[in-house]
């Protein structure tokens, strides 16, 4: 990761938004739905676990992108 663009890394960090999302809205619709988990608290541990990667992928975007481009403007 350490030779990619800033715009390139900035694609694929919201590339990832995205798939967490897809993977949210997967579960939602289709699995806890399977499972008869919507509207209990049988899901919540996901909800958690699923927020939980995405404060973590933001904070390693957002923190990765600013050296790339601080580098980028050193250089």
């Amino acid at each position: 990761m350490k030779n990619i663009k800033p715009f390139h890394f900035f694609l694929i960090w919201v590339f990832g938004f995205f798939v967490l999302l897809s993977f949210d809205l997967f579960m939602e619709g289709i699995v806890f739905e399977w499972l008869e988990w919507n509207g209990t608290t049988k899901n919540d541990w996901f909800f958690a676990l699923w927020w939980g990667f995405v404060v973590v992928w933001f904070i390693f975007g957002t923190k990765t992108l600013h050296e790339k481009v601080t580098k980028k403007l050193q250089s």
